[in-house]
Formats: C-alpha cells, sequence, structure tokens
C-alpha cells in the first residue's frame, strides 16, 4: 500500500496572500486557492480551497502575490472541532507536499518572463 495513496494535484489561482503563523508544531502557511472547473452545462464553476503548508513548504509563501498561478501537490485533510456555541463543525482542506509555479509557455510576441521561484 501506497504511503500517498490520498493525493490531490490541483492548478489555480491565489485569492489573497498566505497567512503565516509559527506554532508549538512550526510554521504553517494557509491560503486559498481558486480552482476553475465546468458542470454538467458547461458552465464555468469557481471552486475556492483552503491550502496549508508546513515548515521549510511556507517559506516561499511570503513571496507568492494574489492572482499568482500555482500547482498544488497534496492531500485532502478533514477534521472538527467544537464550536463556542457547542455544535461540532467539519473543516476540509488540502495539506500541501510541494507547491510550484504554473509556468505557462510564453506566447509569442509576449514579452512576460517567467517568475523565478521562491520554493
Amino acid at each position: 500500500m501506497s504511503v500517498y495513496n490520498n493525493t490531490v494535484i490541483l492548478k489555480g489561482n491565489v485569492c489573497k496572500e498566505a497567512e503565516i503563523k509559527e506554532t508549538t508544531a512550526g510554521s504553517v502557511a494557509k491560503f486559498t486557492l481558486a480552482v476553475y472547473r465546468t458542470d454538467k452545462g458547461n458552465e464555468a464553476v469557481t471552486d475556492f480551497l483552503i491550502v496549508s503548508c508546513w515548515h521549510d513548504l511556507c517559506r516561499g509563501m511570503s513571496q507568492i502575490n494574489k492572482g499568482t498561478s500555482l500547482i498544488v501537490i497534496g492531500s485532502v485533510i478533514t477534521r472538527s472541532y467544537e464550536a463556542k456555541d457547542g455544535t461540532k463543525r467539519y473543516v476540509t482542506e488540502i495539506q500541501a507536499r510541494e507547491i510550484g509555479l504554473d509556468i505557462a509557455i510564453k506566447k509569442e510576441g509576449s514579452k512576460e518572463e517567467p517568475e523565478e521561484s521562491p520554493f
């Protein structure tokens, strides 16, 4: 059995700069990734997914701006907690193992150069 049999690969845009915090377990960065798909009627749909990354992986997130196109490889994690009103709440997020810039093929005549990766 594979250690990584819960694997997702996502391509999307960062919705806002990552929130980076120091915890007793280490550094963690959380951000929202907008991913795009089409529904049954070929209508464009946007899903907003929470992504967390830990330790060395979160260091480069301070250099990533809103709108940056990223590729994220990680696992789907579901956790629960008890809210102040006593109800049980569930959170589903992506725990990233790898993050990279989505470097598209440069169009002819385009003056854009690929960014240098902070990772």
